[in-house]
């Protein structure tokens, strides 16, 4: 009987490992095809609609999730339905998608979203502080009135973090109310810590001009913060200094940081602030960028080089620091010996140019011999003169064999229209130009042209025949960025002869470009075009090898080798799973190898991945966004796109936490090492190679 029990339980466990087993294929599989309709964008044939109701909460959780990268209006109602869920992992998801897709509702639309999660879900939830996070995406100037009502008079405080950072998304959209600054203020104690996401928050209500006086009634207790141990409350509060520009309370702290301050993030934002005060009579601060230009940290000297244009002090009539400082400013733009790296000949020649005008052509002429990297700042420092001499340089240079180089010139030509206006000659020889390097085979120097041509100094109808010539010319998805400024283009034109043109281009299977085209036929018919993109269509490029991808695991790393050290990024195939096996992809084939960051903005993102290192190239095809609640903190790593669903092969790393690219770039892995590396990367850097080392 012993042995007869004991085959009894070892069957029963056999069958039982099988039936985990069978349920572990049976979700897979559902996953495999969330994954792919997510990836396609399918939702008409309503699987994975029927997903949301999944036995399986995670495959509901997968589902639900999906729909924050799909952002389909019409399915709302079952998000909603979901914040109910039994699991709190489909809740927060739920959560999330109804976020992401409030923000593409119309106004009326997201005034009905609004009040139903406001009266109807928040206290009903297992995820309210994500929701009211969420709000803060879309949600009126009355949905902040109404969570400000209800959340921030509580005592004791509750959903601390989720309110102070849906104040901020509010902000970053342009809405605030005095209570929101009454809530955030009331944080501020120079006797205590304060979250750094208070600051933020002040940060971006600061933006705006009206709310200045609200914020100066608590200067006294927010200017002293300047002494927090935390690095990313000092650098938003550098930048909130520089706008509210009272120099009473914000001058000295400001000084102080830029400075003194150990974080060389918070000294570039000290810095730039700065620039905002009338600093003629004010030594000290000048002799703060007169230092800065020679600081051994190169994104302080860059900072510093830039900033000072915005001074607007003038040689002639400042004093000798200001009169030293802009001598030191011209000899690096002269670079007699060599000294100084091309970055900071570039920076100090666009703010010299700025500052002097038409004194600086002759300085500049002497460096039309300068290094690939160098022209195109020399072109464009020539175009900051604002001289008619500098007319014939920028018509020659427009033809340059550099794209970068060609399209400065063009940009130059157009400021330089702007400015000098009355000059129809110049205005029409520009216009010419401009036209004829739409035939021009780099999608750099395309896509600038067909930009410019949007200029009210250059929109006419002539412009329409080269555009469409263009446009016919160029191929999806390679020139996908230069088709969609044609496109924008063409429907302010408002010309009858586009409309066969963008007709065709509404069943591309592009549907950046098709919807693009829409928008533009509305703009020239009046007529609602968006009903007749196709609602299923099959993208170019797609991969679904779940295969390979279960082969790389859920978290591989890569090695970024640099002339300046290595960095290693540990890539999340869970949150982003197409955009890691593109990627991984394009690392096994050796694609980054050899190529540049060719874009660099000090305390805020190092970007590279483009095989052609102008920012306009990639690798011949887009992949999809892949959204996910992940935000961007120290050391992120996102997808650079024109828009969703564009993304290639072009990538960034955030220096410092950068909520306002939360749910708008796909985050598809964060920096485990090497993060001091990333903050020595400057301009033209070259990436060596990019292994895998799983």
């Amino acid at each position: 009987m012993k042995t007869l029990f004991l085959l009894f339980v070892l069957i029963s466990a056999v069958c039982f490992t099988q039936t985990e087993e069978e349920k572990e294929q049976i979700r897979r599989s559902k996953i495999e095809l969330i994954l792919k309709m997510q990836d396609l964008r399918t939702v008409h044939d309503g699987k994975l609609v029927s997903f949301l109701s999944d036995t399986d909460d995670v495959v509901r959780e997968k589902a639900t999730f999906a729909f924050g990268s799909i952002q389909d209006t019409t399915v709302l109602h079952l998000l909603i339905r979901n914040l109910k869920d039994k699991s709190g992992a489909v809740q927060s998801a739920a959560a999330f998608a109804i976020g992401q897709t409030g923000t593409i509702l119309s106004s009326k639309g997201k005034i009905d979203l609004e009040t139903q999660l406001i009266w109807k879900q928040l206290g009903n939830t297992l995820v309210d502080e994500r929701l009211i996070e969420e709000l803060g995406k879309f949600g009126t100037e009355e949905a902040l009135n109404q969570l400000m009502i209800r959340y921030g008079t509580l005592y004791p405080r509750v959903f601390v973090n989720g309110l102070t950072m849906s104040v901020a998304r509010f902000a970053i959209r342009n809405i605030y109310n005095s209570d929101a600054i009454k809530y955030l203020t009331s944080f501020i104690n120079p006797e205590s810590p304060v979250n750094w996401r208070t600051m933020y928050a002040l940060m971006r209500i600061s933006s705006m001009s009206e709310n200045h006086q609200e914020i100066l009634n608590e200067i006294h207790n927010i200017a002293p913060m300047y002494k927090s141990g935390d690095p990313i409350v000092r650098m938003n509060l550098a930048t909130l200094l520089g706008r509210l520009k009272d120099e009473k309370y914000c001058l000295d702290p400001l000084q102080r940081m830029a400075n003194y301050d150990r974080d060389w993030r918070v000294r570039v934002n000290a810095i730039r602030a700065l620039a905002n005060f009338y600093l003629k009579n004010n030594e000290n601060a000048v002799e703060t960028f007169k230092r800065a230009f020679y600081d051994e940290n190169m994104h302080i000297a860059l900072t510093a080089l830039s900033a000072f244009a915005n001074t607007n002090l003038k040689e002639e009539n400042g004093n000798k620091t200001v009169q030293e400082t802009f001598q030191w400013l011209r000899r690096i733009v002269e670079n007699p010996d060599n000294t100084y790296r091309w970055q900071y000949q570039g920076q100090a020649s666009i703010t010299y140019a700025k500052l002097v005008k038409g004194k600086a052509v002759d300085v500049l002429r002497k460096n039309f011999d300068a290094s690939r990297q160098l022209l195109p700042k020399i072109v464009e420092a020539l175009a900051q003169t604002g001289s008619f001499e500098v007319a014939d340089d920028l018509l020659k240079f427009s033809e340059h064999k550099d794209p970068l180089t060609a399209a400065a010139a063009l940009e130059g030509l157009q400021q330089l229209c702007k400015r000098q206006n009355n000059k129809k000659e110049l205005i029409e020889n520009s216009y010419s130009k401009i036209i004829s390097r739409l035939e021009s085979r780099e999608i750099a120097v395309v896509s600038t042209a067909a930009t410019i041509l949007r200029d009210s100094i250059f929109l006419r109808k002539e412009s329409v025949d080269p555009l469409l010539n263009a446009l016919n010319r160029l191929r999806i998805p390679q020139d996908t960025d230069a088709i969609q400024e044609i496109i924008t283009t063409l429907g302010l034109l408002k010309d009858e002869k586009a409309l066969k043109s963008l007709r065709r281009l509404l069943q591309v299977p592009e549907r950046t470009i098709a919807n693009e085209a829409a928008l533009a036929l509305k703009s020239i018919t009046g007529k609602d075009y968006s009903k007749d993109v196709q609602l299923h269509m099959q993208p170019i490029y797609v991969d679904y090898d779940y295969k390979y991808l279960d082969s790389i695991r859920k978290y591989p790393i890569v090695k970024i080798e640099t002339i300046r050290g290595d960095i290693r990024i540990e890539l999340n195939a869970d949150a982003a799973p197409f955009t890691v096996l593109s990627f991984v992809r394009l690392v096994e084939k050796g694609f980054f190898r050899g190529t540049v960051f060719h874009r660099i903005v000090a305390n805020f993102v190092i970007q590279g991945g483009d095989p052609e290192g102008t920012g306009w190239g990639g690798p011949g095809y887009s992949i999809r966004s892949e959204f996910s609640p992940i935000t961007y903190e120290v050391g992120s790593v996102g997808m650079a796109s024109s828009g969703k669903d564009t993304e290639g092969s072009q990538f960034f790393i955030t220096q410092s936490p950068q909520p306002h690219l939360d749910g708008r770039y796909t985050i598809f892995g964060k920096v485990i090492s090497g993060m001091d590396i990333v903050n020595t990367i400057q301009s033209d850097d070259r990436v060596l190679d990019l292994k895998k080392i799983w």
